[in-house]
């Protein structure tokens, strides 16, 4: 998502103006707010840009957890993300996050969501624990220091923290963007491409450092991209937009049963045979015989392993679940679509 306030030159660059005026009393967390409240309810959202229909009717509802947010290019979703944060408002509907409307309630939502953008911007004369260290204090956070050394930690930059941002690579800077989202424990996380200029080495680590802070702060994550096979690491629900509506939403288990997307591959002695026992079963979509091997799209895996045991006079030497539910998933839902 191209932020509206990124770039330039002071080290409010790439920062959400938090504001000063005093947080509504409802704004402010209770104990396990988030186990008990819905974070983000929107009800007939529309954006329109001219005749431009960017958001189209969108109704959902985010809990607690990881949620993924997919679909492509120009689907809606940095327009849905901007509304979110009080960045822009609909043209016709209604959303809440934290119970309050983040237009009219901006600032106070903001304090309580930390943002990390698809580019994200920084002064480069100011070193990364500078740059972190000073967000911690526009954010009031106690003891900005330890903040900023903690969130440098989780994201793997602690050796890189005194040096100046002016020397720190395109994957260090997505790196030092996502602390900047962590600090303070914000009770919602919205990642916009989080692996976006990162190797594969680097994706994979990012993914950790976001799962490990899930699991110690509580946090929950919205997760825009458009790589699959690395959010399906870490979501454990879905929504998908297209086209400006959304056409899909629910828990990944929920999603990937809709769509038949676990893909089940079996090694057996006699395949034509096993393929003529399975095919019956009712959570099996597609099956065939590829190089020796069974290779099934089934709504249930559980089905299937109970099916071969109890299956006699024929043996199989291994069963592999396939990745990819997430690809599989948003082809399925799209496949009548495009």
């Amino acid at each position: 998502m191209d932020s509206e306030r990124n770039a330039g030159g002071g080290l409010h660059d790439g920062l959400i103006n938090l504001g000063s005026r005093r947080i509504p009393d409802s704004a402010r967390r209770p104990d396990h707010w988030q186990e008990a409240k819905t974070l983000i309810e929107a009800e007939d959202l529309w954006k329109l840009y001219g005749r431009v229909e960017a958001l189209r009717g969108v109704s959902l509802r985010i809990g607690s957890g990881v949620t993924g947010l997919i679909g492509p290019n120009g689907a809606g979703k940095s327009t849905l993300i901007k509304i979110i944060l009080g960045l822009i408002r609909p043209t016709r509907g209604r959303v809440r996050v934290f119970g309050l409307d983040p237009w009219v309630h901006g600032e106070a939502v903001r304090m309580r969501v930390g943002v990390l953008h698809e580019k994200p911007m920084f002064p480069g004369w100011a070193t990364g624990y500078e740059l972190l260290r000073f967000v911690a204090r526009l954010r009031g956070i106690r003891n900005p220091e330890k903040e900023a050394s903690e969130a440098l930690r989780i994201v793997g930059l602690s050796d890189a923290g005194d040096r100046s941002i002016s020397g720190y690579s395109a994957g260090m800077i997505q790196r030092l963007g996502l602390a900047q989202a962590l600090l303070g424990r914000p009770d919602l996380i919205i990642l916009d491409e989080p692996t976006s200029n990162l190797d594969p080495k680097g994706r994979v680590e990012m993914l950790e450092a976001i799962s490990e802070f899930r699991r110690e702060s509580g946090s929950s994550f919205l997760i825009s991209t458009h790589i699959l096979p690395e959010l399906e690491r870490v979501c454990e629900k879905l929504i998908i937009l297209h086209s400006g509506r959304i056409i899909h939403q629910g828990t990944l288990r929920e999603s990937a049963s809709k769509y038949y997307a676990y893909s089940i591959t079996i090694g057996s002695d006699n395949p034509m045979e096993l393929m003529k026992h399975l095919r019956g079963l009712k959570s099996v979509r597609q099956i065939s015989i590829r190089n020796g091997e069974v290779k099934l799209r089934t709504s249930d895996p559980k089905s299937v392993m109970d099916a071969l045991k109890e299956i006699s006079g024929l043996q199989t030497s291994y069963i592999r679940e396939e990745p990819g539910i997430l690809e599989r998933i948003y082809l399925e839902a799209t496949r009548k679509l495009d």
